[in-house]
């Protein structure tokens, strides 16, 4: 039942860029699933003779109200008309005595209008129309629905379209007719990106609830039926208060009867179809209610009431069957017409061909000549361009050549870098570490000759000689940790911020995601580096507390993020007058791996380093 529910639907609403009409506004909005936000547009929109018909859809998406339709006539707007045949649509659509016929009939003028303005997003809005009216539908098979599924993959422009097409094609594999197995393994594939696609959303996104309904078809397939009614009664939780989503809340109580049912759970099964019985309203819902019934009265040996109700059921098959056969043939008609249309078009697009070579043909007769004459003249030009882009390579050459020994040179100072800070920490740990180690010996063999005035003395002397070899020790490891100890880009990170957070007055905070798989060797070896001098900079100059370091793997390219609570700085034009090594190393190694070095920063405020790798 649940899988053939109409969703007029979604996603992330990046939509208000500059330069958009408020009709596309007021669709980006509907298709986001946001009708809150669509009716408010429509209180305050623009063309004041749209005004009505826009606010009239919104109001019909919020609450499914039934009005009459706005009257039309041959001189009103095109959009008006593509508006009213929508209204029209949506109206039989939810109607008590549901109209499917007249609805398809209203969407297909609907999607003509927006096809002759050659507007996507007017034409996609009537796709999901007739895709909610055909997802709705019973005996509505893959054949009939797939064209328009076709058509909207076509126009696909954004996230929210691929999130659409996922959730139309999930129903479109329940319709369809071909081999199950490739059906399956399509099926699972949607499944894994709309979970990648739901994992960045926020938890308050209004999709939610069907993304948690469709969760539970995926347990309840699986047969993992505890998880299935967990994501179910989530769905169901979520749906509260939102009038738009009663029939929504009808189909889940329809699921989580029959997994009851499925579990022997009679008398909850029952409950809960009670509950679906109170949310539906048409046809079709009564049709999925009384053939559940039949099953559960079945399975606890009622075969009276089981009977009852499959005879009811069967009753309602043949009205839907009848008034299934007259929208197929409805549908075939409008499709065969777009065909004779497409076929019409490609003679006509023949025989201007026809016309257009037989002209062509005509004109190089005619230009023939004179094109010998050009040739002639033009040779002497062509040998002055080829002079000139001789030159011109021959500075490409140059400033390519420039370019590998910049390149060159960054490799070395690199690797100077590796060296150096290998030879401190080696320094460090071995020399010093080891002359901080026998100082602390000898100062302690001094204990028993100490009285009782110097105790005191002795003992702040004894804990600075601590602090200081613990310091040692902190940066020598510090120096010399990263991806050398082949646990990767992340780990080494993680390394690194707990030593330096114990050596120094600073806590520092690692965030990853994606970072399932491990880089390319000498690219964490890089990367691990150029984060190392970022953190080196917070502690020297920033006397900050806190420091947060994100990484991101987005696929095809690394996002590194480190901000500070420090004291900030002047942000503008910080690379070009820093004279030290520190800023003017980083950008150069991002430069070396193409990517993008971004710093934002003002005083008293810390500072935020944003850099983007491609990988």
């Amino acid at each position: 039942m649940g899988r053939l529910i109409p969703f007029f639907i979604f996603f992330i609403s990046s939509y208000v860029c500059s330069g958009q009409s408020d009709l596309e506004t007021f669709f980006n909005h509907t298709k986001n699933h946001d009708f809150v936000a669509a009716k408010n547009l429509a209180v305050k929109f623009g063309e004041e003779k749209a005004k009505p018909y826009v606010l009239h859809l919104a109001e019909i998406l919020m609450y499914k109200t039934e009005k009459s339709v706005l009257p039309t006539n041959e001189n009103s707007s095109k959009e008006i008309q593509f508006l009213n045949g929508l209204i029209s649509g949506y109206q039989s659509t939810y109607a008590v005595k549901r109209n499917s016929l007249e609805a398809f009939k209203n969407f297909s003028e609907a999607l003509k209008i927006a096809e002759q303005l050659d507007k996507s997003y007017l034409i996609k809005a009537a796709l999901i129309g007739l895709l909610d009216l055909f997802s709705s539908e019973i005996f509505i098979g893959g054949k009939q629905y797939a064209p328009y599924l076709e058509r909207f993959i076509e126009l696909k422009s954004d996230l929210t379209d691929e999130t659409l097409i996922i959730m139309y094609s999930l129903i479109f594999f329940s319709k369809a007719d071909d081999n199950v197995n490739a059906v399956d393994s399509q099926y699972y594939k949607y499944y894994e990106r709309l979970d990648s696609i739901f994992a960045l959303f926020p938890k308050s996104h209004d999709l939610y609830p069907r993304y948690y309904y469709e969760k539970g078809i995926f347990y309840k397939i699986e047969e993992d039926f505890k998880k299935a009614e967990d994501f179910f009664v989530k769905a169901d939780s979520l749906s509260l208060n939102k009038p738009y989503l009663e029939s929504f809340r009808g189909d889940i109580a329809w699921q989580l009867a029959s997994l009851h049912m499925q579990n022997n759970k009679l008398q909850q099964a029952k409950n809960y179809l009670k509950v679906s019985n109170n949310f539906s309203s048409k046809l079709r819902d009564t049709f999925y209610n009384d053939r559940l019934a039949s099953l559960i009265f079945q399975k606890e040996g009622n075969t009276d009431s089981a009977y009852y109700y499959l005879r009811k059921s069967v009753d309602i098959e043949y009205r839907l069957g009848y008034k299934n056969n007259t929208l197929e043939s409805s549908i075939l008609t409008v499709q065969n017409q777009t065909d004779k249309l497409k076929l019409d078009a490609l003679e006509l697009d023949a025989q201007n061909r026809k016309n257009r070579n037989l002209a062509i043909a005509l004109g190089l007769l005619l230009v023939f000549g004179s094109a010998i004459a050009f040739l002639v003249n033009s040779n002497a030009k062509r040998k002055q361009l080829v002079a000139e882009q001789q030159k011109t390579l021959q500075e490409q050459k140059v400033i390519t050549l420039l370019k590998e020994q910049e390149l060159n040179t960054i490799d070395a100072m690199i690797e100077g870098q590796e060296k150096e800070r290998q030879r401190i920490a080696n320094d460090l740990h071995d020399d010093l570490g080891g002359l901080m180690a026998n100082v602390k010996l000898l100062f302690n063999s001094l204990q028993p000759k100490i009285k009782d005035d110097v105790d005191k003395l002795y003992s702040k002397t004894n804990a600075l000689i601590d602090e200081a070899y613990h310091k040692i020790r902190a940066i020598a490891h510090a120096k010399n940790s990263g991806v050398i100890a082949k646990q990767g880009l992340l780990k080494a990170v993680e390394h690194m911020a707990e030593k330096v957070s114990a050596a120094n007055n600073i806590t520092i905070e690692v965030k990853d995601f994606g970072l399932d798989n491990r880089l390319e060797n000498s690219l964490e070896h890089t990367l691990f580096r150029i984060i190392q001098e970022l953190i080196t900079n917070i502690i020297k100059h920033s006397n900050a507390t806190y420091a947060n370091i994100h990484i991101t793997n987005h696929g095809d390219a690394l996002n590194i993020m480190v901000e500070d609570n420090g004291v900030g700085f002047q942000s503008d034009k910080i690379i070009s007058k820093s004279t030290g090594m520190g800023l003017k190393s980083i950008d150069k190694r991002v430069a070396h791996l193409e990517g993008t070095l971004h710093i934002e920063s003002e005083i008293g405020k810390g500072a935020t380093v944003i850099i983007d790798i491609p990988i």
